[in-house]
């Protein structure tokens, strides 16, 4: 076993870190999203290797650093970069900041990505809240673990607030879609062939990440949102070569719609 299948030392670790605070909706940032944290307020930030069991990400754009601070006047618990399975780590493994955050008192999760966009409405800079998933994987979080359950997913993602968020959105220029979010395992972008099949099949997204984070809320009976920003149209959708140098740019230009995105949407989630 690794650190990262047992917490149970991380999370004392972390109530003691966060002395008073008692964060209730905890956020995991996608590829180049991390700039979000200077939004926050009275921060308190903690590198992942000084929590225990908690290695760097190896990905680009995923700092890998804990973050206590005031949004919306809401106290969260930020965790700036995740894991992926293409890195090595179990489906189990890179749900670790998932369960740290339910450990320590969270019962809202919302994640967010950096996805390639399939559906012909999405263009590169919109954003879209996820209303379900398709798992192209083979991969889940919940094989061989003592905490597998027959799990209904159904209206696994929170999405009522999507029409309310939508015109504020718009109000602020941010285009913001719903749609269905594809996993798929990576570290390669997918194919043409592959982004073909991944339409017809009912993807309006696709992601190296997001979905074991969100079936193991489901287990921790966390209420769930997942928002995606749309770095780059899938493989096909344009002549230029994917590259994620440009995955990280496009989120890092996006900066100030994000967080105003992430505000109005704290301001609607009851």
């Amino acid at each position: 076993m690794t650190p990262l299948d047992d917490l149970s030392t991380a999370a004392q670790q972390i109530h003691h870190w966060l002395g008073k605070n008692r964060p209730q909706l905890a956020i995991i940032l996608g590829s180049g999203l991390g700039d979000f944290t200077g939004s926050l307020e009275d921060s308190l930030r903690l590198s992942y290797p000084q929590i225990s069991g908690f290695p760097r990400p190896g990905v680009p754009g995923h700092a890998g650093r804990l973050h206590c601070g005031k949004l919306a006047g809401q106290t969260v618990l930020v965790f700036e970069g995740r894991y992926h399975v293409y890195e090595g780590y179990t489906a189990w493994q890179v749900t670790a900041p998932v369960r740290l955050a339910a450990a320590v008192g969270c019962k809202k999760l919302l994640l967010t990505n950096a996805v390639g966009g399939l559906a012909d409405t999405l263009e590169v800079g919109d954003f879209m809240l996820v209303s379900d998933h398709l798992n192209f994987t083979g991969q889940n979080p919940l094989i061989g673990r003592p905490e597998a359950d027959f799990i209904d997913l159904t209206q696994l993602y929170q999405i009522a607030i999507f029409f309310q968020l939508q015109a504020r959105a718009k109000l602020f220029d941010i285009n913001l879609h719903s749609g269905v979010l594809a996993w798929m395992l990576g570290p390669n972008y997918e194919t043409p062939a592959e982004i073909r099949a991944l339409k017809c099949l009912g993807a309006d997204a696709v992601s190296m990440s997001t979905v074991p984070e969100a079936i193991v809320s489901r287990l921790l009976k966390m209420e769930t949102m997942a928002l995606s920003f749309v770095s780059n149209l899938a493989a096909g959708g344009n002549a230029k070569k994917l590259d994620h140098r440009d995955v990280l740019s496009s989120g890092q230009q996006t900066t100030e719609k994000f967080a105003t995105l992430i505000n109005l949407l704290l301001s609607l989630w009851p």
